[in-house]
């Protein structure tokens, strides 16, 4: 009997494990909540915090970075696109020729001075090669650069043909403006005349130099090429001048040169001369003037034509100067030259750059433009419909890049923005379920859209616009929303 009372003791009935169901009292009103119903209250407050439009405000703001950011890929994009360009036209100008920089003509004359060296202890005396360089006292170039384009892939690259024409003279070869010693000889046979050229590959022609009488063909580089490696170019050796007796410390020389380049790029000049005149036409509409300005120019639709004078003091070259051969460096006017750049003004790959530079005003213009329309409407739109609009905005700019290499920027822009910006709106119409909303949408994406391309236009007043334009979609969003109550709550 005990045995069966501490069996009991320690087995509890099985009824004793069943759950116990406690029914809580409905509330009545003014009635207090039990403990258990506070519980529920942070639910009701998350669910008021995700619908407060505050809360959405913010929530907009970060997907626009989000998607802002996105069109940092876009640009990465562009970077790859513009670097594949630049290696076609590389590719064009090892071909055509690249750009073209005269440098020249300089006189240059070999002599001896005597010097002393110690060889096995005893002193000898020994003479030195060395080379005086002169510039000439006059230079005039005149020439016409003609532009053509040439097409390779989807890729178009501007090249020229240039004939020019460079004369002038070159005052007494004076070795004392040089040469403080005598020189032991002075070897005016071996003379010549240097003229360097950029890239050699695209002469066309057999250039001859006319002086004293004489029609001397030019050859190639005489190995003067300095630590820069921008000195290459071509020779004429004046040992038939010589042998007249026309250098000996003479009259002045007079020189006349005709040069056949292709190029491409650039076209460029030193202002060698004491007194310097260049002239040039063109038929590119869109120059690029560099270092030294024209003193004259004309610029149409048809060309243009432009002349330069450079002063001898402006240069901050001296007329003549010594050295020992392979170091007398002739490479003097590195930025003190002068010429013209065959500008492309404003690129469609420079204008899609441009345009992601305003990504982030145009996104959040559109979804400002969105979240108004929310709030006027009284409905929502979900985070991952604004994830969809941000993502139609950076395809945009995939678009338009895409588009500008087979059509061009502007034919690209209305196709791209024209087909982005009725999708989104009938995609916004569509979320707010009101044909009126969408078709609001579709007034500011059309709005945005001309705003952008204005900006991109306005090379010069981009930033001036861009800021005007933020601060006035800024002020009509502030008033726009200005009766909204952004806590969501009642009463």
């Amino acid at each position: 009997m005990l045995s069966h009372m501490r069996a009991r003791e320690y087995c509890p009935e099985p009824d004793r494990f069943k759950p116990s169901i406690r029914r809580l009292p409905a509330l009545s009103i003014g009635a207090k909540p039990f403990a258990e119903d506070r519980l529920v209250a942070p639910s009701g407050f998350f669910t008021n915090l995700f619908r407060s439009p505050s809360f959405k405000f913010v929530l907009v703001g970060f997907l626009v970075l989000v998607i802002s950011g996105l069109t940092g890929v876009v640009w990465l994009l562009s970077t790859e696109r513009q670097m594949r360009a630049a290696s076609v036209q590389t590719d064009i100008a090892k071909d055509w020729g690249g750009p073209q920089h005269v440098l020249g003509p300089y006189l240059i004359v070999p002599y001896t001075v005597k010097a002393q060296r110690l060889e096995y202890g005893k002193t000898v005396d020994i003479e030195m090669a060395r080379q005086a360089v002169f510039l000439p006292d006059t230079l005039k170039v005149s020439g016409r650069v003609q532009t053509e384009k040439r097409h390779r892939s989807i890729y178009d690259v501007t090249v020229y043909q240039t004939k020019l024409t460079l004369e002038g003279q070159f005052k007494r070869a004076d070795l004392s403006l040089v040469e403080p010693e005598t020189p032991a000889s002075i070897r005016w046979q071996d003379a010549f005349i240097a003229l360097g050229i950029q890239d050699v590959s695209g002469l066309k022609n057999n250039v001859r130099l006319e002086t004293g009488g004489q029609k001397i063909d030019f050859e190639p580089s005489a190995g003067l090429a300095d630590e820069t490696g921008r000195f290459n170019g071509i020779h004429a050796r004046l040992k038939p001048v010589a042998a007249a007796n026309g250098l000996n410390g003479g009259a002045p020389l007079p020189y006349k040169i005709g040069l056949e380049l292709n190029g491409s790029s650039s076209l460029a000049f030193a202002p060698a001369g004491r007194e310097n005149a260049i002239e040039l036409q063109s038929n590119w509409p869109h120059p690029g003037f560099t270092g030294f300005l024209p003193v004259s120019r004309m610029i149409d639709s048809n060309g243009f034509q432009a002349s330069w004078s450079v002063p001898y003091l402006a240069r901050d070259v001296p007329q003549a100067w010594a050295g020992v051969p392979q170091t007398i460096h002739l490479d003097r006017f590195a930025g003190k030259d002068l010429g013209v750049n065959l500008y492309v003004p404003v690129d469609f790959y420079s204008l899609v750059e441009r345009a992601l530079k305003y990504g982030f005003l145009f996104v959040t213009a559109a979804f400002a433009g969105v979240f108004v329309l929310e709030l006027l409407s009284g409905r929502r739109v979900h985070p991952i419909q604004y994830i969809f609009v941000g993502l139609a905005i950076v395809i945009f700019y995939v678009l338009l890049l895409s588009f500008s290499e087979h059509i061009g920027f502007a034919p690209a822009y209305l196709a791209a923005s024209g087909a982005t910006g009725v999708m989104i709106s009938a995609y916004v119409g569509m979320a707010l379920q009101n044909i009126r909303r969408g078709l609001v949408m579709l007034g500011i994406f059309a709005l945005l859209f001309g705003l952008l391309y204005m900006i991109l236009q306005l090379e010069d007043y981009a930033l001036l616009a861009g800021s005007i334009a933020a601060f006035v979609l800024l002020t009509a969003t502030m008033f726009a929303t200005l009766r909204v109550n952004w806590s969501g709550e009642e009463g």
